[in-house]
């Protein structure tokens, strides 16, 4: 259940800006957006509320969804790493944070010595040492993002400045035992966040979906009392817990759906994020 369910909903027009995760939340599982959530946020947006999408992509790999939607809107990328602009103003940088070097370096170091596939995030690519054992989830990571890969004979030679993250690509039981060796030996030096079953993510120690969108609200001068934000994963629950509003659609994990103000009847398959745009931004529905 959530955890504040004596806070009050916001009032009408209260809400001035809308933070959606991307996968497993504005997104369905077959990578479309439902009719009705892209009707609820244009007509959002023609209220004058802002829309932001909030994802572990890359900002390249969340243009498609935002071209889906229809909408110019604002990006929050590498799980809170980076808040650009629209692209009507070339999608401008408004907050960036990349990880520390050093703890990427030892990343790195760590999946060449057992074997692990690594993304490093750098430029806007993604570098990666391509052989036949991670093949496999290259390609089930491209498939599912798009992301453009820079395929590199040792990332190595790449180590000179820092990435935005780093990312393990596993199996999910493997995932989880490396989350449990690796987040007491990396904290406080780098966030680490699950998101994906197969997906072990480490970012700067400040950084998290919370941070990037406080960094891109301080732009806009927008409270946090005013946004509204809806997630499903483990990495959603900073965001949903620090907005004003915090939703998490019927499929969410448990750590979102406890840190949340109220939780949608529908999952991302039958528009979760309009039902949450129409009921607490549009007033629409009771």
């Amino acid at each position: 259940m959530p955890s504040n369910e004596r806070k009050r909903p916001p009032e009408p027009g209260a809400i001035r800006l809308i933070n959606l995760d991307l996968d497993g939340t504005l997104l369905r599982r077959d990578n479309t957006i439902g009719a009705r959530t892209v009707a609820a946020l244009h007509e959002a947006h023609r209220r004058g509320v802002k829309v932001v999408l909030n994802s572990g992509r890359m900002t390249p790999a969340m243009e498609r969804p935002a071209e889906l939607l229809g909408l110019d809107v604002f990006l929050i990328s590498y799980n809170g790493a980076v808040a650009c602009a629209p692209r009507a103003e070339q999608r401008r940088r408004l907050f960036e944070r990349p990880m520390r070097l050093d703890v990427a370096r030892e990343l790195v170091a760590l999946a060449k010595a057992r074997g692990l596939q690594l993304n490093y995030y750098l430029d806007e690519l993604v570098y990666s040492e391509m052989h036949e054992h991670v093949r496999p989830w290259i390609e089930l990571y491209r498939r599912r993002t798009a992301s453009p890969y820079r395929i590199v004979e040792s990332i190595d030679a790449h180590l000179d400045r820092a990435p935005m993250k780093v990312l393990f690509i596993v199996e999910p039981a493997l995932r989880d035992a490396l989350e449990a060796e690796l987040r007491p030996r990396y904290e406080p030096r780098a966030t680490v966040t699950r998101t994906d079953p197969e997906y072990l993510e480490f970012l700067h120690p400040t950084v998290d979906k919370a941070a990037g969108l406080r960094g891109l609200c301080e732009a806009m001068g927008i409270k946090m009392e005013q946004v509204l934000a809806v997630g499903d994963s483990d990495n959603d629950e900073p965001a949903v817990r620090a907005a004003g509003w915090g939703v998490g659609v019927a499929n969410a994990r448990e750590k979102v759906r406890a840190a949340a103000d109220a939780l949608t009847e529908a999952d991302c398959d039958h528009d979760g994020v309009g039902e949450a745009v129409e009921r607490w931004v549009l007033g629409t529905i009771g």
